[in-house]
């Protein structure tokens, strides 16, 4: 069960969640979703665009969310996705909401319920903290990005929200990442991850502009191997992929 704080946080509409999937191989994705809530003591979340994510939740169920609010205290669930509803009363609910009532685009396809089996208390990112790994990893420059320039960027920025997701062993490491900086085809970061795992990390920015990359994890950082526009009008576009 979540805490009054949680509960909070969690149906705060404009609060980032971070949702983390992965397929029948084990390859992660992890796209950030506003349409959690703790509704009537079940976890609910829409489903508009989650096109990837849902085929992974009916390959694989197991799923992890992040959430995180405007004063960096983030909490993380951990549990099983129990089924899509197209009608019925959580529709209804989701579909009265602010985030319809004033979406230029479509109401929610279905809405899909996640059976909590984890949840971590909630912490706080230091905000000192965050500016000495920001300083850290981007003082001293690396080579120019060979994935798209505006991704770098973005990834780069102290005052983005930055993410990580690696599945092993039927297990997640979900993280929130302080700072990340750029070296050639590699993000860097300060949190060690598994060596040679599969990753999937989403950025989002202040505007809310958002992309995720994926890849491999190497002792330089993190291996951008592919990039994801993540956002309206074409939210699962690839639009690079590293040649080798």
């Amino acid at each position: 069960m979540l805490n009054q704080q949680q509960a909070g946080m969690l149906n705060e509409m404009y609060n980032p969640k971070f949702m983390a999937t992965v397929d029948r191989h084990g390859r992660p994705n992890l796209v950030v979703i506003t349409s959690f809530e703790y509704y009537r003591g079940q976890i609910i979340f829409g489903n508009l665009f989650l096109w990837k994510s849902a085929r992974n939740l009916e390959q694989n169920p197991h799923m992890a969310v992040l959430v995180i609010d405007t004063k960096l205290n983030y909490f993380i669930m951990e549990g099983r996705f129990t089924g899509f509803q197209e009608t019925g009363e959580l529709m209804d609910h989701l579909n009265s909401s602010e985030m319809v009532r004033y979406n230029a685009y479509t109401g929610f396809r279905s809405v899909g319920t996640m059976e909590l089996s984890a949840v971590t208390p909630v912490q706080k990112v230091s905000p000192l903290n965050m500016l000495g790994a920001y300083l850290k990893l981007n003082l001293a420059r690396g080579a120019v990005p060979r994935f798209p320039g505006a991704v770098a960027e973005k990834f780069s920025m102290l005052k983005s929200i930055k993410t990580v997701a690696c599945y092993e062993d039927g297990r997640y490491t979900l993280a929130l990442l302080p700072a990340a900086g750029v070296d050639g085809d590699y993000l860097r970061i300060t949190r060690p991850l598994p060596q040679g795992s599969l990753y999937a990390a989403n950025v989002i920015t202040p505007a809310v502009v958002s992309f995720q990359v994926k890849g491999t994890v190497e002792r330089q950082g993190l291996k951008v191997e592919q990039v994801y526009a993540t956002g309206l009008p074409v939210p699962g576009k690839l639009i690079y992929e590293l040649k080798t």
